[in-house]
């Protein structure tokens, strides 16, 4: 391993030392050039604003910056037990051919790379080195270092840490006009319509020339076969679709687990209102059919007019995270249906109220008129014994008076 790593480093001076020296040169005398080129593509790509969700970055540089020596990698990036960067073989970097992932022999926050000039089939030349770019303002693999996996992380700002508190910088996003490959190798210029692109990556492609007849918001390119192509062909037009097979099994081993499979048919007809019908009804090959509305038969999502086919009953409906829009006729409705019910709980309440008011009247009614005939009552049996005590004393004064005589 020391003599690989210190071969490595050697090849990698001198290679660099030449391709610096040879890159100064191409650009002194390809400058015009590589400027008209650049021009070009800014001049034809739809300049949008950034998404207000996305973390504002200084634009890094689209030309191939240096790539960091294996000694100089920050702290928190994957190397081997003894602390050397872990070497890879950049021909093992491919899409998985089931799930369509790029997979590699680096980890998720790393790509492998390999000094210019070494053999494209070498095996181990490479080292994993720190992405510089991110296609998602989440990535996958940033909570912990290697997957997302051994604990919960903490984000502050553009810094993930880790659950063994080492912190990993974020790379940075792509500013309009570029993209990041799926390695995160650097953010790269829009590519023209007939270049090479990633699988699925629409955002690679720049947009074709202006055309009258289409409007600019339409007016874009797909990656079709790994190629960029128009996405502008009208209705009835020959097309070409592209059906793609992803098959997930990151249910595998769970209860009632098990593979689940998702087609995704892209095409270059404008859209949205056309798709690639691969099968029309006159048979003289794919072409340009207008989508279908709410209800009616289908076989995959590009079909129907809001791209979602539902199975098993293949009919075009409502994808599941479509908003609600409320017609006028139902605000009213609604707002008169709450006054009602808050009316009638205010009339309940109040006739409640005065029921239970009522009952306490009449129990206090009651105990006043049994108060005053218990008043009453008592001044009368008081008077009778007043009257009796005062004829008993009457009879013994008589009586005295008798005996005395």
């Amino acid at each position: 391993m020391r003599d690989f790593y210190l071969r490595a480093s050697i090849l990698f001076t001198c290679l660099s030392a030449g391709w610096t020296q040879e890159s100064s040169s191409s650009a002194l005398n390809t400058g015009q050039t590589s400027t008209a080129v650049v021009q070009s593509s800014a001049s034809i790509s739809a300049s949008q604003p950034p998404p207000l969700n996305t973390i504002i970055v200084s634009p890094p540089p689209l030309t191939p910056p240096q790539p960091l020596l294996p000694s100089q990698l920050p702290e928190g990036y994957a190397r081997t037990a003894s602390g050397k960067p872990i070497p890879c073989s950049p021909k093992s970097t491919r899409l998985n051919p089931s799930t369509h992932k790029l997979i590699s022999e680096c980890v998720e926050t790393s790509f492998c790379w390999a000094p210019p000039g070494s053999p494209v089939n070498a095996t181990g030349l490479g080292v994993c080195i720190p992405r510089r770019c991110r296609r998602d303002e989440f990535p996958f693999g940033y909570g912990t270092y290697g997957g997302g996996t051994g604990g919960k992380s903490k984000v502050k700002g553009s810094v993930v840490q880790d659950a063994n508190g080492v912190a990993v910088e974020l790379p940075p996003l792509c500013p309009n006009g570029s993209f990041c490959p799926d390695n995160g190798s650097g953010c790269q210029l829009q590519v023209l319509v007939g270049e090479t692109c990633e699988l699925a990556r629409d955002e690679q492609c720049a947009p074709p020339p202006p055309n009258p007849e289409i409007a600019e918001k339409d007016n874009r390119a797909t990656c079709l076969d790994m190629t960029c192509t128009p996405a502008t062909l009208p209705l009835n037009a020959p097309c070409t679709f592209e059906n793609t097979t992803y098959i997930s099994d990151i249910n595998r081993g769970a209860a009632g687990g098990g593979q689940m499979t998702t087609f995704v048919v892209r095409h270059n007809c404008l859209a949205p209102g056309l798709f690639c019908d691969p099968t029309p009804p006159d048979a003289k090959g794919p072409t340009c059919q207008t989508t279908k509305k709410l209800g009616e038969q289908c076989r995959f999502d590009a079909e129907c007019e809001m791209d979602n086919c539902a199975s098993p009953s293949n009919v075009c409906a409502m994808p599941s995270m479509t908003p609600m829009h409320l017609a006028p006729w139902h605000w009213v409705a609604t707002i008169l249906f709450i006054i009602i019910v808050l009316a009638s709980s205010f009339f309940v309440l109040l006739f409640l109220h005065r029921r239970r008011r009522y009952a306490y009247h009449q129990q206090l009614q009651e105990y006043y008129y049994e108060q005053l005939a218990l008043r009453r009552s008592i001044l009368a049996l008081h008077g009778g014994g007043s009257e009796r005590y005062s004829d008993e004393k009457l009879g013994v004064e008589r009586r005295a008076t008798k005996e005395e005589s």
